[in-house]
């Protein structure tokens, strides 16, 4: 056990200064600069929770027992952090709203709470809390029995709002290739694990007398999410979500297209307009060549709102603006190899030319199009040539 308490300080350690590094680089980061310092100010409180794990597993608190339980409050922090940066990656404004202050209540209350009943503490009373014998006060155990079910709670809130947001970034771009969105799926199910580690660990210490402390399991996950979250999140460009309401505002969810619009104010004659003008301009000027078109560019390019667009594509067409782009990518591919370009050159670079980014997109959209790889298309073209 000794050998493998010295490890684990090792781990921890290591995972702290990491922490550490990753978070200067967050704070200073200027692409999402206000979703990107709430997760660098999270993972800082990750690393103080690291080398108070080292405190602990090395005893230095029986020399030095005046830091004890001053993180009590830090797990409350977590899943707040990690939740609101997902909010604040698809928000079109900078600025901490004030009313996401309400996600951190719990954490204020335990963290002053605790100061009050730690800092008048004798030391005898704060080193017992390690000793398994000593009951501890019905206040300790309530704050760490609500720890596994508040961090849970923020795992599912944060899971569903990445999915929310992956959606909303197919209403934005019709090339999603350098958004990195499986930064978003591995933050909120690496936090998953981490609370599902907690509640392993809570069960084990309740029912297993191995003599192995949960939180070694606790902070070994820890060490791992924080070296592992920081090093991708600088990964993750910089995102505007062109929102469904006519104020810029974070993403809200997805209650249904018909209710997603239902406070628009566009009249029937004119959506039928801007579909006709729509149309008009994909199979004039071909817009769908240029691999970043956006939505706020051929927005630009009609003279509407993005609202209006968004709301004509999705509720006219039944289509996502990235599905509505790549079909008629789709089409110019198409189109090439019927004509017999598909013999001059390579069906990657036809996929190019046509306004793919990427080789995966293009074929995962052709055979969403066609059910057909392009190459199997090719051979059909052929064939009946």
């Amino acid at each position: 056990m000794h050998y493998l308490k010295q490890i684990l300080d090792y781990i921890f350690i290591i995972g702290a200064a990491q922490g550490i590094l990753l978070a200067v680089f967050l704070l200073k980061k200027q692409e999402n600069k206000t979703a990107n310092r709430i997760l660098g100010w999270t993972i800082i409180a990750f690393v103080i929770e690291l080398f108070m794990a080292v405190y602990i597993n090395s005893g230095m608190y029986l020399v030095f027992p005046h830091f004890i339980g001053i993180t009590a409050g830090f797990p409350y922090l977590y899943g707040p952090g990690i939740f609101l940066y997902v909010i604040m990656l698809g928000h079109r404004r900078e600025g901490f709203k004030r009313k996401y202050w309400l996600h951190y209540i719990p954490f204020i209350l335990v963290f002053l709470t605790t100061l009050v009943i730690f800092i008048p503490a004798d030391t005898a009373f704060k080193i017992a809390l390690f000793n398994p014998d000593f009951t501890p006060p019905l206040y300790i155990t309530v704050v760490g029995n609500l720890i596994p079910l508040h961090g849970c709670t923020y795992a599912v809130l944060t899971i569903l709002k990445s999915r929310q947001f992956n959606r909303a970034i197919k209403d934005s771009y019709s090339n999603i290739d350098k958004i990195n969105l499986g930064w978003l799926t591995f933050l909120s199910s690496g936090g998953a694990i981490v609370w599902a580690v907690v509640v392993v660990a809570y069960v084990l210490e309740g029912v297993s007398d191995s003599g192995i402390p949960g939180y070694m399991l606790i902070y070994s996950a820890i060490s791992i999410l924080v070296y592992t979250m920081g090093y991708k999140s600088l990964r993750q460009p910089a995102i505007q979500i062109e929102e469904p309401g006519q104020n810029p505002r974070e993403f809200e969810p997805e209650a249904g297209k018909d209710t997603q619009y239902k406070k628009s104010g566009l009249q029937e004659e004119a959506a039928k307009a801007y579909l006709e003008q729509l149309l008009q301009q994909m199979a004039d000027n071909k817009p769908y060549l240029n691999n970043e078109l956006s939505l706020s560019d051929l927005a630009s390019m009609l003279n509407i709102s993005t609202h209006n667009l968004s709301e004509v594509i999705n509720t006219r067409l039944n289509e996502n603006f990235y599905d509505f782009v790549n079909k008629y990518r789709v089409e110019e591919v198409k189109r090439l190899i019927n004509s017999g370009e598909g013999q001059k050159y390579n069906l990657l670079s036809l996929g190019y030319e046509a306004g793919f980014s990427s080789k995966s997109a293009y074929y995962s959209a052709f055979k969403k199009v066609t059910g057909l790889t392009p190459a199997r298309y090719k051979e059909a073209v052929l064939s009946e040539a």
